[in-house]
C-alpha cells in the first residue's frame, strides 16, 4: 500500500455527497482507505473545541490530491464529544502532517508555541457541518432569504 503524503494539500469530499468512497469524485480513479490524523473543530451551543483525531475514515486517491471522508465516522466522534445537541456543528479542518514534526518533539503533546500542529488544510472546504450544509451554502441560503424579504 502506497503511503499518503500528508504534506500535499487535498480536496475533501464527504462520502454521502459523492455516493460512496470507492471512486475519486475528481478523476474517477479507485480510492484507497488509509489511517490518517485530522484536526476537527466541534462546536456546541457555547464553545468551540479543537481535537486531533486519528482514524481510518479517509479514502485517498493515488492519482490526484483528493480525499473522501466518511461523514458518519466524524459525526459519531462529534456526538461523543458534545452529546447529541441539535445545535452542535463540526468541521474537519485538514490533515496533520506528522512527518513535519521535528524528531525531538515527536513524543511531546502539540501546543501553540513550542510544538504547533502541522495542519495541512483542505483546499476546498472551510465550512461547518450543520444539517449537512457548509458555511458557504448556509450563508448563500440566508442571503437568498434576506433578498426575498427586501426585494
Amino acid at each position: 500500500m502506497k503511503k499518503i503524503d500528508a504534506a500535499i494539500p487535498k480536496r475533501m469530499y464527504w462520502s454521502d455527497s459523492v455516493k460512496g468512497s470507492s471512486r475519486c469524485p475528481k478523476c474517477r480513479s479507485k480510492l484507497e482507505n488509509h489511517s490518517q490524523v485530522y484536526v476537527m473543530a466541534v462546536r456546541d451551543e457555547y464553545d468551540v473545541y479543537s481535537y486531533v483525531v486519528g482514524n481510518d475514515a479517509g479514502y485517498f486517491c493515488l492519482e490526484c490530491p483528493t480525499v473522501v471522508l466518511d461523514r458518519e465516522e466524524f459525526t459519531d466522534f462529534a456526538v461523543r464529544t458534545v452529546g447529541s445537541n441539535p445545535r452542535a456543528q463540526f468541521a474537519v479542518l485538514g490533515i496533520v502532517n506528522l512527518d513535519a514534526v521535528p524528531e525531538e518533539k515527536k513524543s511531546e503533546p502539540f501546543d501553540e508555541d513550542d510544538n504547533p500542529v502541522p495542519l495541512v488544510k483542505f483546499t476546498n472546504y472551510s465550512g461547518s457541518d450543520r444539517k449537512g450544509q457548509s458555511t458557504t451554502a448556509a450563508k448563500r441560503k440566508r442571503r437568498r432569504k434576506r433578498k426575498g424579504k427586501n426585494g
